[in-house]
């Protein structure tokens, strides 16, 4: 905010005795919970690797309690890039109860090219779990990312990039929450953290 200037006039108007000072409405803008449309059903079409990337940023960013993803080897949704993990790490430092459940079908990937990942993992190993799907109820071609039960990001098995992402619609997650939980029950073991070798 800039600076009054020093050469107001001496003869303003002031409020009157006995009443409350008059205040500026707050500003829409530094309260997130003022957005228009924050709690209201929101759907956009994903066409891009970059609305793919905004999508996923703003579900992670939204995220207060859990994440799910699942994902053959996690790899299209870039799992170890710097802003997912930083979010990611921002969640689970924001409560003791917030969870990050990874589901996959193959393990390479995440053990070879996904160091960050693996290293926020080591740091929470109570919170970060991952899961290898059993082998009669694999991930095969499903590729989403859940957020607190009312966020959700969904890709299309295709050549190009083509999916969804959609906000504040819980009953469009139902049936990716229970194949997720159903695939989750299932999987063998959570997967053991790495030691840091890269």
């Amino acid at each position: 905010m800039n600076d009054l200037p020093n050469d107001l006039p001496n003869n303003l108007p002031t409020d009157p005795p006995g009443d409350a000072p008059t205040t500026a409405p707050a500003d829409p803008a530094a309260d997130p919970a003022a957005e228009p449309g924050l709690h209201a059903r929101q759907q956009r079409q994903i066409t891009t690797r970059a609305e793919l990337k905004a999508g996923l940023q703003l579900l992670l960013g939204r995220a207060q309690k859990e994440v799910r993803a699942a994902a053959s080897d996690l790899s299209v949704f870039e799992f170890s890039g710097i802003e997912v993990v930083s979010s990611l790490r921002r969640l689970l430092k924001s409560s003791r109860l917030a969870r990050v459940h990874l589901m996959v079908d193959d393990m390479r990937w995440l053990d070879t090219r996904a160091p960050r990942l693996r290293a926020l993992q080591r740091d929470y190993p109570h919170a970060l779990l991952i899961r290898r799907a059993d082998f009669h109820d694999r991930v095969g071609e499903d590729m989403y990312v859940l957020g607190d039960r009312r966020d959700g990001l969904r890709l299309q098995s295709t050549l190009g990039t083509l999916g969804e992402v959609w906000s504040n619609d819980g009953p469009a997650l139902q049936a990716l929450l229970s194949a997720f939980e159903r695939r989750w029950e299932r999987a063998t073991h959570d997967q053991a953290t790495k030691p840091l070798g890269l």
